[in-house]
């Protein structure tokens, strides 16, 4: 079975850092969905990481996982 996620190796050699707080920020500027653990670790989907690479439409979000919506500035 395939894993979920890319391992530390794939996504180290994915955004060519080293550190999570490195890679967190190439995720960031090439616009590429993430979570991030309760250990800390950075997770990206294995599915979106293949849909990406070989020009299939994805399924995943379009947007960073961490996003926060400000819904008090849409006027009632």
């Amino acid at each position: 079975m395939t894993a979920t996620y890319l391992s530390s190796s794939e996504l180290r050699e994915l955004t060519g850092c080293a550190h999570r707080a490195r890679q967190q920020k190439w995720l960031d500027r090439n616009r590429w969905p993430y979570a991030i653990a309760e250990t800390g670790h950075i997770r990206v989907l294995r599915q979106y990481w293949l849909d990406r690479l070989t020009g299939a439409k994805s399924t995943a979000p379009t947007v960073h996982a961490g996003t926060k919506h400000n819904f008090s500035a849409i006027a009632a």
